[in-house]
């Protein structure tokens, strides 16, 4: 919607409020009009002028490992985020845009999910802790994926006026604009498979990944580093 027209009715409803009874009795007049005239509920205006505004974050892991942005990139998108990774010198660069209550979320829970993956995989070694770690992460992932698609499926209301489905599509809408006007066009990794090399490892990282707790619930919380690249 057209956020100039819900900024006016916003501040012809503030008007409303005057206590100048003819001031009052216009503003709620044209306000009403205006509502009528682009077909919009009050829902949708509260909605459209009380949005966070979207910028981004960045952080930094020492682990290069490709299932440490995958853990990202799927806590990103729990959170009403999106994700992208620059890497070099055995490190991860994170750029998670969002608002900014979202995107401290992510970056808290998703280096809360790296550092126990990490923890758990302590009594291997060598190739075995690295598939148990490939394995724990990508576990890890398809639940923060499930529980994303369950949000999605559910249609409750949220605090701003619309239901959670509506809202993740209005927020990728967002994502995507802030990140074409910020950084142009991004290089789109393309999927392959994980490489492992020890499968009983792999097998007891997917199994200790149900342990994990996914402890926050998915509620709407009112210098680049090489080549920007989406997960």
């Amino acid at each position: 919607m057209d956020m100039k027209v819900a900024e006016k009715i916003q501040k012809l409803l503030a008007l409303t409020e005057s206590s100048n009874e003819h001031e009052a009795t216009l503003a709620a007049e044209k306000a009403h009009a205006l509502l009528a005239e682009h077909n919009l509920s009050m829902a949708q205006v509260q909605t459209a002028t009380t949005q966070e505004n979207i910028g981004h974050t960045t952080a930094m892991s020492k682990l290069g490992a490709r299932w440490v942005r995958s853990v990202w990139q799927a806590t990103a998108r729990l959170y009403f985020c999106e994700y992208m990774f620059s890497s070099g010198n055995h490190k991860t660069h994170h750029y998670v845009i969002g608002s900014e209550a979202n995107t401290a979320t992510t970056c808290q829970m998703a280096e809360f999910f790296t550092q126990t993956v990490v923890k758990m995989s302590k009594g291997y070694s060598g190739s075995s802790q690295s598939s148990f770690r490939t394995g724990c992460a990508l576990r890890l992932v398809s639940r923060l994926n499930e529980m994303r698609k369950l949000a999605q499926e559910q249609e409750v209301a949220t605090s701003c006026g619309t239901t959670l489905p509506a809202l993740y599509e209005q927020t990728k809408e967002q994502l995507e604009t802030y990140i074409a006007e910020t950084w142009g066009e991004t290089k789109k990794l393309p999927s392959k498979n994980f490489s492992i090399a020890d499968s009983t490892a792999y097998a007891s990282g997917r199994n200790a990944a149900n342990a994990i707790g996914l402890n926050k619930q998915t509620t709407h919380n009112s210098s680049k580093a090489k080549e920007l690249t989406h997960g």
